[in-house]
């Protein structure tokens, strides 16, 4: 029946949450209604609407059609309200008692609920309101508890608790929690992380599946089961957003893990999500079947996370994004690139000479052909030795990374004990010198100067300390996996060019020497290549391979002529 603003209903309420569900049928809303309009019938009450939440939390009043019942007693068309007992109106104590007795009096509505024995125009029946209203709240608080547990019994063990399944994946059965690939998607997925491993970023991908006309995943569910999923825009099926591809990327789902209690909510009251910390989530490994590999994984975190934006007029990333590094400074070294210049020009140059100048750092520059060069033919050496001589390869890398790996560790546990020393150094001196100006041994004008250097420092420190520390733990985590490197040598036995993935399968860092003469056009410059798995392989030093007379990593190279000012002195 539809209202009208002329009359005025006898609205009966009716509300079932899951958990009321869980705990029988008495609270159902077809027994609900049952109730109330026989209730309505045998009390004498004519023009009856009933109107119902199905699913909705007690603490929420945020229902439509609770929502509908305050906009026709604000529009003046309600008379009466009937609910079964207070708990139907809601569980949340305070506004429960702010609607029975401050909001109906004040707009003229009766309030009646039938099995608590309360009618708001019979003095007394109200009395015990606030009981059941905490008594109500309780419940919900202890529902609420139970909830949580259960969930986080199900999150330990692995089960899926949500409803739609991850991207890429379908429903081993309509009833069933487990998950396994989607033929037609599952490939889309794969894609996408091979993109990304070739050096893509998510617009760029985002950008080459809509061009394709791939449809996106809230439009390929909705195909498929008619639900709608949060953000849907049927106008444009294909269209992918950035986001949507690194929510792709960054999901461990794909390597056939569950992660659970990713998110809680603020309170049994608040139902606003928050992010819980990792350490409070849980992850389940081999839940299902994995869609990419381990290796994939990994190199998809690292493209991530030194990720360079290409040039606007360069769609394409260079081929060795956030690959190649300063070897004195450790800054990243950028692709020099514009629209007037030939690809056999482009150049790369230290990022800290470029932004600081030559007080922090020198050029370190080299051209992309020959880093190019350099790359190919160490790839093809240390891939053929690790194919043709397995356990002389093998017994070298071992023996190599031991030692290297020990002096590595030292130097940076060393620079680390040193930082922390001097963080806490700093803090001493920083409350010594507040003392000595409150006591007015220090002037305000040396307190602030003071001070300033303390405070760049230590926030210097604070900033490198996290640094070092995941450093020092990356290190201690990567044991040589040498089998793992002659396995994927194995695979590739004819590397005839590099590709964005192939350079990202087998290596790790390029760092890039100054020449040994400064400002030479042509003085040797060192190049080296940290290699996924094995680390370094410098040149000549393999069993049984020569040493040339001129390493393979010392490159003879002319600054290239690029129309613009140079940075080499000539």
């Amino acid at each position: 029946m539809k209202a009208s603003q002329n009359q005025k209903y006898n609205v009966l309420y009716g509300r079932l949450s899951q958990e009321d569900e869980r705990q029988g049928e008495s609270n159902s809303i077809y027994n609900q209604r049952l109730l109330l309009e026989q209730y309505a019938r045998e009390n004498g009450f004519q023009n009856t609407l009933f109107l119902a939440d199905d699913g909705y939390s007690g603490t929420n009043f945020e229902r439509p059609s609770w929502k509908k019942i305050v906009e026709m007693i604000e529009n003046g068309q309600v008379e009466t309200l009937i609910v079964k007992d207070l708990s139907r109106l809601g569980r949340e104590y305070l506004q429960v008692g702010y609607y029975t007795e401050i909001y109906f009096p004040q707009k003229g509505v009766r309030f009646i609920a039938v099995n608590d024995g309360v009618d708001s125009l019979v003095e007394g029946s109200n009395d015990f309101n606030p009981i059941r209203n905490w008594a109500n709240e309780l419940h919900a608080k202890e529902s609420s508890k139970k909830v949580r547990a259960i969930k986080r019994m199900q999150a330990q063990r692995g089960e899926r608790t949500g409803g739609a399944p991850p991207y890429g994946y379908k429903k081993k059965a309509p009833d069933s929690k487990k998950i396994v690939p989607d033929e037609v998607t599952a490939p889309v997925v794969q894609r996408i992380f091979s993109l990304c491993a070739a050096g893509k970023g998510p617009s760029q991908i985002a950008r080459q599946l809509t061009a394709e006309q791939v449809l996106n995943p809230s439009n390929y569910y909705f195909r498929q089961t008619g639900a709608a999923l949060c953000g849907l825009d049927t106008s444009q099926p294909c269209r992918w957003s950035g986001a949507s591809v690194a929510h792709i990327l960054d999901n461990i789902v794909y390597r056939g893990h569950t992660l659970g209690l990713r998110t809680t909510t603020v309170s049994y009251k608040n139902k606003a999500e928050v992010k819980r910390p990792e350490s409070e989530q849980a992850l389940v490994e081999n839940t299902h079947e994995p869609l990419i590999t381990q290796e994939l994984w990994e190199i998809v975190r690292e493209v991530r996370r030194h990720k360079r934006r290409a040039p606007k007029h360069m769609e394409e990333p260079g081929l060795f994004s956030g690959l190649v590094y300063c070897a004195d400074c450790g800054g990243y070294l950028v692709l020099c690139r514009t629209e007037k210049m030939r690809e056999d020009q482009y150049y790369f140059r230290c990022s800290t000479y470029g932004k600081k100048g030559k007080a922090f750092c020198t050029p370190h520059q080299i051209l992309e052909r020959d880093l190019k060069a350099i790359v190919l033919d160490d790839l093809k050496r240390v891939t053929h030795f690790a194919r043709k001589k397995e356990r002389q390869f093998a017994e070298y890398i071992q023996q190599k990374n031991s030692a290297q790996l020990r002096r590595e560790i030292s130097r940076l546990q060393k620079e680390l004990d040193t930082g922390k020393k001097r963080c806490g150094e700093l803090s001493a001196l920083f409350k010594r010198l507040y003392e000595d100006n409150v006591l007015g041994r220090v002037t305000n004008e040396q307190f602030r100067m003071l001070s300033a250097d303390y405070n760049a420092e230590q926030k210097a420190l604070e900033e490198a300390i996290p640094r070092m520390e995941a450093r020092l733990e990356e290190l201690r985590a990567s044991v040589a996996n040498v089998e793992a490197f002659i396995e994927k040598a194995k695979r590739y036995t004819a590397i005839e060019e590099l590709t964005p993935d192939l350079l990202r399968l087998f290596i790790r860092r390029i760092e890039i020497g100054e020449r040994g003469k400064k400002y030479s056009r042509s003085s040797g410059q060192s190049v080296r290549i940290f290699y996924r798995d094995i680390g370094a392989v410098d040149s000549g030093m393999l069993p049984g391979e020569a040493k040339p007379a001129l390493s393979a990593f010392q490159l003879h190279q002319a600054v290239p002529n690029t129309g613009q000012p140079q940075d080499i002195p000539a």
